[in-house]
């Protein structure tokens, strides 16, 4: 009788006597076994158990699993993309930089298999003593970003990256800036920048959106501002791209945004609409540190040494929320893809309805007492 077929798998008998172990990977390649067997019953042992684990997704891919983190995490960001378009300049620089400084110094010639929690958990504790939370924050995000491919590709069967919150930013919540803030802050800028001032506070722009408007994106009539493009600066300099996936929008403006803009194109003086919105005095390239160094000796001059640029758009979606703008409403205007970051207006919006609704009841009270025969019985507890 002859023997029955192999039901996954096959061996083979090489001229050296030993006996080799062939098996389709979950892609459909054949992969041979790490190593040949002294017989063939123990090469069938060895696709059995191949055969369980790929049942139970503990399979490995030997082929991958043991290479090193150093060359995988460079494929992995040479391939790497978000919502199908490749990594901005600056976001690969900022992760080639957390690789080059904080992950591959220690775990570089780690084979990936041999990366273990224990491992993972060791040098998040050294990186975090070495340089702080921010930095350390960002290089497990990476990490971590690279063995989850890593178990895609079944080069291991589990992210190693387990710490509950390390890659999570974590940060206290700006205080909110009032409308007369805004103006002193404006009013202290340099007579070129009070524009862009206004249109990060009423059109919640990010610098790298307000740096790359042109002329064109204005349309003063409608009272709106198109956003097509950001200003991104790079390792070799300022780069135009795309904005943010999600990011590309029309925003109106409320009269007080449309006045400022018109004045800041009186100030500005003849363009032509391909021309940059925002430029330096003598009409030359604005760049974001020109802006920067503006607004620290502003914020000092307004006496708030503690604002941060980023705080003008945070108040505008702020006030926005409070003026009754949905979610959706928020996510459109600030340019968010999702909803997660908008929250934090509405709920700043909600805690600035409590404290109107507590003033609300101080004005209403006064310094007046009600008459002995229209007092109010005070409510049982």
């Amino acid at each position: 009788m002859p023997p029955a077929r192999r039901r996954f798998g096959r061996v083979r008998k090489l001229p050296s006597g030993r006996w080799q172990a062939r098996y389709p990977g979950p892609d459909g390649r054949d992969r041979s076994a790490p190593t040949t067997f002294a017989t063939k019953t123990d090469a069938a042992r060895f696709l059995a158990a191949t055969e369980v684990d790929m049942a139970r997704g503990a399979w490995l891919d030997p082929h991958r699993s043991g290479v090193r983190l150093r060359e995988y995490s460079q494929s992995w960001l040479a391939e790497r993309s978000v919502r199908g378009r490749p990594l901005a300049t600056r976001t690969r620089e900022t992760y080639q930089h957390s690789l080059d400084r904080w992950v591959l110094p220690s775990l570089g010639d780690l084979p990936l298999d041999r990366i273990t929690p224990a491992v993972v958990r060791r040098w998040h504790a050294q990186t975090t003593a070495a340089t702080g939370p921010t930095a350390a924050r960002q290089a497990y995000a990476v990490l971590r970003a690279i063995l989850s491919t890593a178990v895609a590709d079944d080069a291991l069967a589990r992210n190693p990256c387990r710490i509950t919150g390390a890659g999570q930013a974590r940060s206290d919540e700006r205080p909110l800036l009032d409308l007369e803030q805004v103006q002193q802050l404006a009013a202290n800028m340099p007579v070129h920048l009070r524009g862009l001032v206004e249109l990060a506070f009423w059109g919640h722009l990010r610098l790298g959106e307000l740096v790359a408007l042109r002329i064109e994106d204005v349309d003063l009539d409608a009272g709106k501002v198109s956003v097509r493009r950001q200003v991104v600066e790079t390792d070799t300099g300022p780069e135009e791209s795309a904005p943010k996936a999600g990011s590309q929008r029309t925003v109106h403006l409320p009269d007080q945004g449309v006045d400022a803009l018109d004045e800041h194109l009186r100030v500005r003086g003849t363009t032509v609409p391909t021309d940059r919105l925002f430029a330096r005095p003598d009409g030359s390239l604005l760049r974001a540190h020109h802006v920067h160094a503006a607004w620290q000796t502003a914020r000092k001059r307004a006496s708030l040494p503690e604002a941060h640029l980023h705080d003008l758009r945070h108040a505008g979606l702020t006030l926005a929320a409070q003026s009754g703008a949905t979610l959706a409403e928020v996510m459109r205007r600030a340019g968010h893809s999702s909803s997660r970051a908008a929250m934090i207006y509405q709920h700043a919006a909600e805690r600035r309805d409590a404290e109107v609704a507590a003033r609300l009841g101080r004005l209403a009270a006064g310094p007046r007492t009600n008459p002995p025969d229209r007092q109010r019985p005070r409510r049982a507890r």
